[in-house]
């Protein structure tokens, strides 16, 4: 359970940096949808300071669905990007074989797996690149 002191005092530590993981599926990947963005996306945040981007990719992934990996091998770097408000953004790729039930936080209004050939919309450009790219590297 996230209690309110840390959520007042989480962006402290938070750096410019963010993270999150694409999990996919068979032929489905994980999508949230953003409460401020409207778009459909990795679940993602800031990485705290001194923090690995793949742990905070992890941190954040458990903490906006609720799913815990066990028995999941490390995350694969996928593509890092340059934020228009500074900062790198890494995007990680997990390929599961368990359809988990995310239970989202208060930063999104809906999540699903979606087939990697029929993707919602809007879309987050990045997330919909490494989906891209994952689906063609597969084929």
């Amino acid at each position: 359970m996230i209690k309110l002191k840390d959520l007042l005092f989480e962006s402290l530590n938070d750096s410019d940096d963010t993270a999150g993981i694409l999990y996919f599926y068979c032929d489905e990947v994980l999508l949230c949808l953003g409460e401020n963005s409207g778009k459909w996306h990795a679940p993602k945040g800031h990485i705290m300071i001194g923090e690995e981007p793949v742990n905070g990719a992890l941190r954040e992934f458990t903490e906006e669905t609720q799913i815990l990996f066990n028995d999941i091998p490390n995350p694969k770097l996928s593509k890092t990007y340059k934020k228009d408000d500074g900062g790198i953004f890494y995007l990680y790729v997990v390929k599961g074989e368990t359809k988990f039930n995310a239970r989202i936080n208060h930063e999104h209004t809906d999540w699903g797996y979606f087939n990697v050939n029929d993707l919602p919309e809007p879309i987050n450009k990045w997330a919909k690149e490494v989906i891209k790219n994952e689906k063609s590297s597969t084929s």
